[in-house]
């Protein structure tokens, strides 16, 4: 590897739900539920893949995954509790209901085959082992690219995500500050009422 080579940011979204969904039909036959929080994270992963071209798609299973939250989808969580009060939870709506749902939905709409990970920890906690973490996987060639996304559930709104994507190469390096800057507007509510 090039000494000069360091890990440089490709680009980023933002996202909020609500809208129309394009992947939503993709894995219509093979997800019957998944949360809206989760289909949130789905676009904004999908805007920074589709930034990215081709380059991407012949790399899928070389790209990681990391996504840095305190939230569980709240929907499919809600409804989980609910369902285990009365005695029986719906194994649909069960396994949408952990924190590390969204990250499970956008790798199989996404194919994202390289290593994931759900960190139960605010964006300004998590974002320096996520980044240690894609560091070490990309400097040692497991990977191409990586992932490192937060979504958030905001009372009266629609959910949120943000996204980026980091590679090799040569430019300002990355570091924890720049990405919290870049993830933290979409977690922020989430975030300030952790005690």
């Amino acid at each position: 590897m090039n000494p000069t080579t360091s890990l440089v940011l490709r680009g980023g979204a933002r996202t909020r739900g609500g809208g129309a969904n394009p992947y939503v039909a993709k894995v219509k036959t093979s997800v019957r539920y998944a949360d809206p929080m989760a289909w949130t994270l789905v676009l904004a992963v999908g805007e920074v893949l589709e930034s990215l071209g081709e380059s991407f798609r012949a790399s899928a299973d070389r790209c990681s995954l990391i996504h840095v939250g305190t939230q569980a989808p709240p929907e499919a969580l809600s409804s989980a509790a609910r369902e285990a009060l009365r005695g029986f939870a719906s194994p649909i709506r069960f396994p949408a209901a952990p924190p590390s749902a969204p990250t499970g939905l956008a790798c199989i709409v996404h194919g994202i085959r390289g290593p994931t990970l759900a960190l139960t920890l605010p964006v300004t906690e998590g974002a320096g082992l996520a980044l240690s973490l894609s560091t070490a996987w990309l400097m040692r060639g497991v990977i191409d690219y990586a992932l490192i996304a937060t979504t958030a559930a905001v009372s009266g709104e629609e959910p949120r995500a943000a996204c980026v994507v980091l590679s090799r190469g040569e430019g300002q390096p990355v570091d924890t500050a720049l990405l919290v800057q870049a993830l933290l507007p979409a977690s922020r509510a989430t975030d300030e009422v952790r005690p």
